[in-house]
C-alpha cells in the first residue's frame, strides 16, 4: 500500500482520491516534489551498512542501565554483567527491528526530505545486505540473551514481537503508533531492573513511559509539520491522518503534566529522609526539561530525532548534568 506500489495510493491511505493522487502520480513526480522542498545531501557521513543500524538510535537503550541505577545502584553495580549483556541484547534487537522497518518503508522514506537517503530507500544496501545484517543482528541477539536471566529474555521477546507487530501494521494506527514506541521504552526499564534483581517502582516506569510518549508525540508533530510543507503526510506514513498539530500539542501538554508529576512521586517514594527536599530541589531542572523540550518541538522544529535533540541541546545538556547531580547527592545528605 504504497505509492511506489500503487497509482492509488492515495485512495488506499485517505479513503478516496484527492490532490496528492493529482499532484504525485508516481514514485517520479514525489521524488520531484520531495527534491524541491530539500535538497540537501545527506546527514549521514557513516558507511552505508553501519549507518542502517542507526547507531544513534542505540542511545535509547540506556533506559536497560538508567532505571536501576535510579532505583537499586549497588543491584547495578553487583550485576553489571548482567546489565551489560541486557544492554547489548537490546541493541541488537533494536538494530535487527530498524533493519526491518527500513525496509518494508523504503517507498514511503524516498518521499521524506531526510528520510530518502537511508542506505535502503536510497539504494545504498540492497536486499542481500541488509539480509546479512539482519542475520548478524539475530547472531548477537541469540549470544547476549543467552548470557542474561531469563526473565529478561522474555522481556526482549516481547519487545521484538511488540515490534514486529508495530512494523507490519500497528505503526499504520494513529495513538496506538507512539503507544507501542513508549512501551518499547517501558520493557527496557522492566528489562534491566530484573536483570539487576533491582526492585520495581510504579512512579519510576510510569514517569518513564509518559515522558518517551511525549517525545513520540513531538516526533510525529515534526514530522508532521515537515510533510504539511511538502503535501505528502499520507504517502510518508499513514497514522499522519490521525494527527493534527493542534492535537498534538494538546496531548503532548498532558503528557507534560503526567510526567512530572509521576517523577515527584518516584522522588517522594525514595528511601531517604530527605526525600521530600529532594523532590522540592529538582522540580524546577525537571519542569525546564519539559518545557524546553516542547519548545524546541514547537518553536525550533525539532522533535524528529528525540535523542539526538536531548544530547545535542546546550540548555538540556547543562539542565541533565546539574539534575542528576542533585539527585546523586541527596542519598549523601
Amino acid at each position: 500500500n504504497t505509492v511506489g506500489d500503487q497509482g492509488g495510493a492515495a485512495a488506499v491511505i485517505s479513503g478516496s482520491p484527492g490532490p496528492l493522487l493529482k499532484d504525485l502520480a508516481g514514485p517520479a513526480d514525489a521524488a520531484d516534489a520531495v527534491d524541491a522542498v530539500d535538497a540537501k545531501p545527506p546527514r549521514s557521513r557513516l558507511p552505508a551498512p553501519l549507518a542502517l543500524l542507526r547507531p544513534h538510535q542505540w542511545v535509547k537503550n540506556v533506559f536497560v542501565l538508567v532505571v536501576p541505577l535510579a532505583v537499586a545502584p549497588a543491584a547495578l553495580v553487583r550485576n553489571a554483567a548482567g546489565a551489560l549483556a541486557t544492554l547489548i541484547t537490546f541493541t541488537a534487537a533494536s538494530a535487527a527491528v530498524y533493519i526491518l522497518n527500513d525496509w518494508l518503508d523504503r517507498r514511503q522514506d524516498r518521499l521524506h526530505p531526510v528520510k530518502r537517503h537511508r542506505p535502503l530507500a536510497s539504494g545504498q544496501v540492497g536486499p542481500l545486505g541488509a539480509l546479512l545484517l539482519s542475520a548478524g543482528c539475530l547472531g548477537t541477539l541469540a549470544i547476549s540473551g543467552a548470557l542474561a536471566p531469563m526473565s529478561v529474555r522474555a522481556a526482549v521477546a516481547g519487545y521484538v514481537v511488540l515490534n514486529l507487530a508495530y512494523c507490519l501494521a500497528l505503526k499504520h494506527y494513529p495513538l496506538v503508533d507512539v503507544s507501542v514506541v513508549a512501551v518499547g521504552f517501558v520493557l527496557r526499564a522492566v528489562a534491566g531492573c530484573l536483570a539487576v534483581a533491582a526492585p520495581f517502582n510504579p512512579a519510576l516506569i510510569i514517569c518513564v513511559y509518559c515522558a518517551c510518549l511525549l517525545m513520540s508525540l513531538g516526533k510525529r508533530r515534526q514530522e508532521l509539520a515537515t510533510a504539511n510543507g511538502a503535501g505528502l503526510a499520507a504517502a510518508q506514513r499513514r497514522a499522519l491522518t490521525g494527527y493534527s498539530v493542534p492535537l498534538l500539542d494538546q496531548l503532548m501538554t498532558v503528557l507534560l503534566a503526567a510526567t512530572l508529576i509521576s517523577y515527584e512521586l518516584f522522588v517522594l517514594s525514595a528511601p531517604h529522609p530527605h526525600a521530600a527536599v529532594l523532590a522540592v530541589v529538582t522540580v524546577p531542572f525537571a519542569v525546564f526539561a519539559l518545557c524546553r523540550y516542547q519548545q524546541l518541538v514547537a518553536v525550533h522544529r525539532g522533535g524528529e530525532e528525540p535523542g539526538r535533540d536531548v544530547l545535542t541541546d546546550a540548555p538540556l545538556v547543562i539542565t541533565g548534568v546539574l539534575w542528576l547531580t542533585c539527585l546523586a547527592a541527596g542519598p549523601l545528605l
